[in-house]
Formats: C-alpha cells, sequence, structure tokens
C-alpha cells in the first residue's frame, strides 16, 4: 500500500519536560510502524518510560516479522518482551518505580493491505475517511469506564476532574493487557491519526472530523491542530498523521 509521506509532532506544550515519545523520530512514504506513547511518572521518571516502550516494540516487531495480521498473539508477545526490558531497569533504577507509559501503536502489511492497531491507556488511534470517524481506539481510563457504565456522558468526560486517570498502562512491574484491531477495509485518502491525550484537551468527535475534512492534505490538518493545541493544552502533545496512497 502506498503512503504520502506522514506528518507528526512531539511538543513540550506547557510542561516543564516531554514525557511523550513517537516512532520514528523522522516517517518516511516507506515507513509501516508508527507509535505514539505518552509517559507517566513526573519525577519517576515517565520520559523514560516512553522512551523504552517505542525502543522496546520497535526492536521487538523489527526482529520477529509479522507472519499473520490476525494472530491476536502477536502483540502481546511484544508487549511481555518489553514488560521483561521495563522490569529489567527497574531492577537497576529502583528510583525510577512508578514510571510508567500508554501505548498506541500502528502497523500496515503491504502484504495483506491491512492495518494492526494497538493501544495501552488513553492515548488513541482513529481512522478516518472523508471526515468520519469509522474506528476510534476505547481509551483505558476511569472516565471511560464511567461512560460505559452510564454514570457520566462522552460530553461530561471531557472535563470530568478524574479525565486523565488511566487503568492501564505498560510499567514492567506489573503485566498489563494489550487491545488490537485490526483494518481491512483501506482506501486510498484515509487517515490514521495516533495521539496522545494532550492533543485531545477539550476536543470532540465533531471537531476532529472537522479537522480530516475531504481533500484536506496532511500539511493543513497538522497545522489547525497545531495552532489548536498551542493556545488549549497544558499537557506534552504528541501525534503521527498517516494518510494512504
Amino acid at each position: 500500500m502506498k503512503l504520502y509521506l506522514p506528518v507528526h509532532c512531539h511538543e513540550i506544550g506547557q510542561r516543564s519536560n516531554n514525557e511523550d515519545a513517537i516512532y520514528p523520530k523522522v516517517a518516511s512514504e516507506n515507513t509501516r510502524l508508527f507509535m505514539v506513547c505518552d509517559g507517566v511518572g513526573g519525577q519517576a521518571k515517565g520520559e523514560v518510560a516512553s522512551s523504552l516502550v517505542c525502543q522496546g516494540f520497535s526492536k521487538y516487531l523489527n526482529e520477529n516479522p509479522m507472519e499473520d495480521i490476525e494472530d491476536e498473539t502477536y502483540l502481546t508477545l511484544a508487549l511481555q518482551s518489553v514488560e521483561q526490558q521495563m522490569g529489567d531497569y527497574l531492577e537497576k533504577h529502583p528510583e525510577a518505580m512508578g514510571m510508567a507509559s500508554t501505548l498506541t501503536l500502528l502497523m500496515i502489511s503491504d502484504k495483506e493491505e491491512k492495518a494492526l492497531i494497538g493501544w495501552v491507556g488513553d492515548s488513541r488511534v482513529y481512522h478516518i475517511r472523508n471526515g468520519e470517524i469509522l474506528f476510534q481506539t476505547k481509551d483505558h481510563s476511569v472516565v471511560q469506564s464511567m461512560v460505559d457504565m452510564g454514570e457520566i456522558t462522552e460530553e461530561e468526560a471531557l472535563t470530568h476532574p478524574k479525565r486523565n486517570i488511566i487503568t492501564r498502562a505498560i510499567n514492567g512491574a506489573n503485566p498489563t493487557r494489550i487491545d488490537q484491531k485490526v483494518i481491512g477495509d483501506i482506501k486510498a485518502n484515509d487517515f490514521f491519526f495516533l495521539c496522545t491525550d494532550g492533543i485531545l484537551e477539550h476536543l470532540d468527535k465533531e471537531r476532529i472530523s472537522l479537522w480530516f475534512r475531504d481533500k484536506a492534505s496532511v500539511q493543513e490538518i497538522k497545522s489547525e491542530i497545531m495552532e489548536n493545541a498551542k493556545d488549549d493544552t497544558k499537557d506534552n502533545y504528541s501525534m503521527y498523521i498517516i494518510r494512504m496512497g
């Protein structure tokens, strides 16, 4: 499958340090693996956690090429490898205990013309066509659980005081689970959008759909997102935008 040149951002925002991480640092039309991670922990080295997750997954997935995109054990084995590496790091650096990271991952398979999405935490992946969100990852968060149980609405979740509390993260001390989704219906000019929650502050689906309107270029979309985040985001903010050719 063909890709336009992907675009990204990786910004410190209004924080003192950047705990997000992205992979790759620079992409090309031939890149097929993308990740955006949000480190958790502040003093406990959230930036180390997100970097270890990106490095660990990229190393495992590049050394163990995917044979079947429908194999539900593939990303689970990758996660276990990353957790082991993080555990080894914690043994050598006990002061980092408490660090963790979210994960969003996109693997595009040329062989099967499909895409594999994996995620842990509240960073997100969207599959968008002509401004319509066809798929959106479901956050592993307190407010998402409250929405699922009917305690609050999606609109209330945007401003809820517990909106930043996640229920799943990769930390190397306690094993977690990765959710995944295979996207098979991919068409020319579809978008994949990976982002940390800093991009999503105070945003609803309508605003995101408007950005990814018909015939919008990746650079136009990036400019609009960056303009919004500059004035409205207190967190670090990172993303990848991939447009299918």
